[in-house]
């Protein structure tokens, strides 16, 4: 029992010392609003950085699907930068279609994380996504 315990200990104590990826806990991203336009449907997000390093990467991996529930397109979005402290808006083209074409969006990935100064985070963990429009967003 003696030599387990003597073990355990150093191997606790190496994988707590081994560098991992910064989670970025806090970062919120609300599907705030859809509106059909000439162009198709716009999104407008927020995303909340309030207690997390300014961030001078942020990529997004986003997969729509139609009312039947069958992936129809695959977004890869930059919303950087994204200030310390501070809520963004960002707008951008969903697809060319009409936005009730879209039941709902999965957030596959955040591709790229960074912190400004080159630290990379792990943006996908600590992310709360929320919707207030009639299209249903989750991770």
């Amino acid at each position: 029992m003696r030599a387990v315990t003597c073990l355990a200990i150093p191997l606790a104590v190496f994988l707590w010392l081994t560098p991992h990826p910064a989670a970025a806990a806090g970062l919120e991203l609300e599907l705030n609003k859809v509106e059909d336009s000439p162009q198709g449907c716009l999104a407008t997000i927020l995303i909340g950085n309030k207690p997390g390093p300014t961030l001078d990467r942020f990529r997004l991996d986003l997969v729509l699907f139609d009312g039947t529930g069958v992936l129809f397109d695959r977004l890869l979005i930059d919303l950087a930068p994204l200030p310390a402290g501070r809520t963004t808006i960002a707008g951008f083209l969903l697809n060319t279609g009409r936005c009730d074409g879209i039941s709902r969006i999965l957030l596959r990935d955040v591709p790229a994380c960074r912190a400004q100064g080159g630290a990379a985070h792990d943006c996908l963990s600590g992310l709360n996504v929320t919707t207030r429009a009639a299209i249903g967003f989750s991770k």
